[in-house]
């Protein structure tokens, strides 16, 4: 699957790309966006965890921003280790860390922006690796004074051998706790060339605050055993694809039933959040546009001029469990592929339903024949 997808004007600026760390170390998986005016949604941010050939499965939900809360910890083996690195979130900056990075971090992640009508992704590489192989640092541990307003050198020497093949990646970390476990800023720097297998690192550059706040509490790491959408034996399977589709059929003019029914349980701790989107490409890996979308109690439509006014929620109380719409006077132009998407953290479910409009016209001629 593609790693940017998206619709509107709201676009994730950072580029795809692999992020190699060594076991223990820091990871910083950025994540840069920008909005438009004719963005009014509420802006809803989440790190997915990915997985299956084309990452079309979605493992576990990282951590997410909603309606400027910050919700992690969903994960005992993430506690404590992941962070959002900005305390603006909202000013276009969704990049985290992960601290003390493991072999079982290794994977795709996707930094997914929404805010409605906009929808935007990007996916990023965690490579970890087991050894330090023969790279060593030189610089003996020291500490360094100086007065306030003067300029503080701090020196970092290290040492590569030919079995070093991989990129040359250099960060500085400021720490705090009482063992120095907790990266309070990621520190960029410059790089300078390595000549003869030696080098050094210059501190060149700004910070990145990092923070974290609004952690519910921790527990084992299986989204989809909580929130679920629950299964329609109607649904038939598309040919060509291992996914189930219920498929809708109706006449140009009538009005088109999407069921969209879930189911939650007392582990899903995160705000409710669904929409409902169109989707487009040969396995459905773009998203058109959102055609609807319900957070934090309020109901958000009416994006698109074709669609104003015709589309809906079907029950008065979306929380128990129905997030089915109604799409009334269906054109031809509304024929595709739209999915359901419920998330309740951690838990995240998805379905995709396939409307297809006809004429009205065209089914009589066919009963004539």
């Amino acid at each position: 699957m593609a790693g940017l997808d998206f619709t509107g004007s709201l676009a994730v600026t950072t580029p795809e790309q692999t992020v190699q760390k060594a076991k223990g170390e820091t990871a910083y998986l950025p994540c840069k966006f920008s909005l438009s005016p004719e963005d009014q949604g509420p802006l809803d941010i989440e790190w997915l965890r990915l997985s299956g050939p084309d990452n079309e499965k979605v493992d576990r939900v990282i951590i997410l921003y909603s309606v400027d809360k910050i919700y992690y910890d969903f994960c005992e083996d993430l506690k404590g280790r992941v962070h959002f690195t900005s305390n603006d979130i909202k000013s276009g900056d969704a990049s985290i860390t992960v601290t003390d990075v493991q072999l079982s971090d290794a994977g795709t992640y996707r930094c997914r922006v929404k805010k409605a009508p906009s929808v935007a992704n990007r996916n990023l590489q965690l490579t970890v690796t087991d050894f330090t192989g023969s790279l060593t640092v030189t610089t003996p541990e020291q500490t360094v004074q100086k007065a306030k307003g003067e300029t503080a050198y701090l020196p970092c020497k290290f040492s590569l051998s030919p079995e070093d093949q991989g990129p040359l990646d250099i960060e500085w970390l400021r720490l705090s706790g009482p063992d120095n476990e907790k990266v309070d800023r990621v520190v960029s720097v410059c790089l300078l060339t390595v000549t003869k297998q030696r080098s050094h690192c210059t501190l060149c550059s700004s910070l990145r605050e990092g923070h974290g706040s609004g952690s519910p509490s921790a527990q084992a790491c299986d989204p989809y055993r909580v929130t679920r959408i629950v299964s329609d034996p109607r649904l038939q399977k598309r040919k060509g694809s291992s996914k189930f589709f219920k498929t809708v059929q109706k006449a140009k003019g009538e009005t088109a039933y999407l069921p969209c029914k879930f189911s939650l349980s007392p582990e899903d701790q995160g705000p409710l959040d669904i929409e409902w989107l169109r989707l487009s490409g040969p396995d459905n890996e773009k998203v058109d546009r959102v055609i609807i979308l319900y957070s934090v109690d309020k109901i958000y439509y009416d994006f698109y001029q074709d669609l104003k006014g015709r589309v809906h929620f079907t029950s008065d109380d979306i929380k128990s469990g129905d997030a089915s719409i109604s799409i009334t006077d269906v054109q031809l132009s509304d024929t595709g592929t739209s999915q359901c998407r419920v998330r309740k953290a951690p838990g995240v479910a998805k379905s995709n339903l396939q409307l297809t409009v006809f004429s009205k016209l065209l089914l009589l001629v066919t009963c004539l024949q």
